[in-house]
């Protein structure tokens, strides 16, 4: 699956291809944009990121395509088959 990260005030994207679910694509995104990439791996720091920036698995109301949102960052994640 492909998975679009993009800051939505500035159109930056990130690009993941891969079979994770869409949380964890935003989380190695939030990850990199935090510069901890040597914790990528860590459950416990995921975790930490999943919990402090309470991210959650949302469907539009409009396409219904599920998606992840990140408030702190201004992340929104996307999955295209």
């Amino acid at each position: 699956m492909k998975t679009t990260v993009r800051n939505v005030i500035t159109n930056e994207e990130s690009i993941y291809i891969n079979d994770l679910p869409l949380i964890e694509n935003m989380i190695n995104a939030i990850i990199l944009k935090e510069k901890a990439t040597s914790n990528l791996l860590n459950k416990k720091f995921r975790e930490k990121i999943k919990n402090e920036n309470n991210l959650k698995l949302h469907t539009s109301k409009i396409t219904g395509r599920s998606f992840v949102y990140c408030e702190k960052y201004d992340l929104i994640a996307h999955t295209e088959k």
